[in-house]
């Protein structure tokens, strides 16, 4: 083999490397894909107030008794209806520019540990959010409420007071 045509191979491997990296790089999510103005929002703790799963309305001793709490990107929610333990997450992304906005986060501990579950969420005004998920994560609710048959959990927190 001459030398013109290894160089010539060399070149068209790396550049392949290089274009297959950036394509790599472009389908990843920016670095920051969390709104931290948004994120702001939801710091604190919040009491259930309403809740629905597959097109029942979840009883108020389990609303009672449900909270969830944000710390940073860190969330800590209590649902008896959901699951006996505290389950733990991290928020990994929010993106208030979608209509209904969506959210992200993986579970650290509790049902679907290292799953990332995806909803859509609204704010009610400051003190009040609500938020709608397919536990299953088979797919992204469209739209608020649930129906028999989904699988779907919607809620509605309001925020603690200190």
């Amino acid at each position: 083999m001459n030398a013109q045509r290894i160089i010539g191979i060399v070149v068209a491997a790396v550049f392949s490397l290089i274009c297959s990296s950036y394509n790599l790089f472009a389908a990843e999510p920016a670095k920051d894909a969390i709104d931290r103005v948004e994120l702001q929002k939801f710091q604190g703790t919040w009491m259930m107030v309403a809740a629905e799963m597959d097109g029942k309305k979840v009883h108020d001793r389990h609303v009672k008794k449900s909270r969830i709490s944000f710390t940073g990107t860190t969330v800590e929610l209590l649902t008896p209806h959901q699951h006996k333990e505290k389950i733990k997450s991290t928020m990994v992304r929010l993106d208030a520019s979608k209509t209904p906005a969506e959210m992200q986060w993986v579970r650290n501990a509790g049902p679907h540990t290292g799953k990332t579950m995806t909803a859509i969420y609204e704010f009610e005004g400051p003190d009040q959010y609500k938020v709608s998920f397919d536990p299953t994560m088979k797919e992204t609710p469209v739209k608020f409420g649930t129906k028999a048959g989904s699988g779907h959990i919607w809620h509605t927190w309001k925020r603690v007071k200190k």
